[in-house]
């Protein structure tokens, strides 16, 4: 049974474009699923249709985080960063950093606050403008960083794991803008984080020590401290809690699944 599951997988992979998405809807149909998909020839890109939700993705291969729609899909992925644990009315702005194609921009839209996205995967980066900012260049295509400057970012895009730090089996590695969040917020004026969330492979530790003026003004802080830190995989738990902790803030809630924290600002 797993050498033939393996097969038919290997088989849909090696579709071409238009008739790997002829199979997909085929098979949403026959499953009961509400999503279709449309393909862009132009740019090897898709959008994802959902009744009158649509989203712009660039990796076929993640297409079944959508196989439950592309709300359940912002909803799962909000939770998995507790976001639903904030129940108070917020002002200010969204900080996405990792933010992939911008899918945390409608949870952004909901609360009304600004978006502020964080991606330097190309592609992504791409997709993101057209879920966000109307196809605008808009998201930040560089990386966050304790300081201004320039790095090696080791492209991992199929599985959504490019890093700082050099990981296993990476795609491509160039050099990349990296930015701390406070040189960017004193550029762009930023005065007032509502939800600061941090997806960084590995790096969270170095944002938030380029961020400690952005803190100050910042209500929660959300961060994926997962096993993800270079080839030995660690986890940056540790140091996020401590660097949290000594900026004045404490953990409210987390998720051991994802290994994901939720800290919220004792000061504001």
């Amino acid at each position: 049974m797993k050498i033939l599951k393996r097969v038919r997988q290997s088989m849909i992979e090696g579709l071409p474009n238009r008739h790997f998405v002829q199979f997909t809807n085929g098979t949403s149909v026959l499953k009961g699923y509400s999503h279709r998909i449309a393909m862009h020839s132009n740019d090897n890109t898709m959008t994802v249709m959902d009744g009158s939700d649509k989203l712009r993705i660039c990796r076929r291969d993640r297409l079944w985080l959508y196989k439950r729609g592309i709300s359940a899909r912002v909803n799962q992925l909000a939770e998995s960063y507790l976001l639903h644990h904030i129940s108070e009315p917020l002002q200010g702005a969204f900080i996405d950093c990792g933010a992939n194609v911008g899918e945390l921009g409608a949870y952004s839209r909901s609360k009304g606050l600004e978006y502020h996205a964080f991606e330097p995967e190309s592609l992504e980066a791409d997709c993101c403008d057209r879920n966000n900012f109307g196809g605008k260049p808009q998201t930040n295509r560089f990386g966050l960083w304790s300081s201004d400057g320039e790095l090696t970012f080791y492209s991992k895009p199929g599985t959504a794991d490019g890093s700082l730090f050099e990981t296993e089996q990476y795609a491509d590695r160039f050099q990349v803008k990296v930015r701390s969040l406070d040189s960017y917020a004193a550029e762009t004026g930023l005065t007032n984080v509502a939800i600061l969330k941090i997806e960084a492979e590995g790096a969270e530790p170095e944002i938030l020590a380029g961020a400690r003026k952005t803190l100050k003004s910042t209500r929660y802080v959300t961060v994926d401290c997962g096993f993800e830190k270079g080839v030995a995989k660690e986890s940056t738990l540790v140091p996020v809690f401590n660097l949290l902790l000594d900026a004045g803030f404490e953990a409210i809630d987390w998720n051991p699944r994802r290994v994901t924290t939720l800290f919220k600002n004792r000061a504001t």
